[in-house]
């Protein structure tokens, strides 16, 4: 085999090898990537949900502190009456 020959084998190896380990690169930070980017939407996620449940908290307590003091309100009311 001439040296031309040689070398264009060893180029087209050599050039096979680097696209294999870049293809199979790719996936892995893409994955990784879509990890990332899900990660940050679940973490959206759970602080929206647990600021909705602070503010259903928040109003509970207060309905419940109106709900009170309407009653003692009332009781005092009836004691007056």
């Amino acid at each position: 085999m001439s040296i031309e020959k040689k070398s264009l084998i060893s180029t087209l190896k050599t050039t096979k090898k680097a696209n294999a380990v870049s293809s199979e690169a790719k996936p892995t930070n893409v994955t990784s990537k879509r990890e990332a980017i899900s990660r940050k939407e679940a973490l959206h996620r759970r602080e929206a949900v647990s600021r909705k449940e602070a503010l259903h908290r928040r109003e509970a307590v207060s309905r419940k502190e109106a709900l009170h003091r309407r009653e003692a309100v009332s009781r005092k009311e009836t004691f007056r009456a």
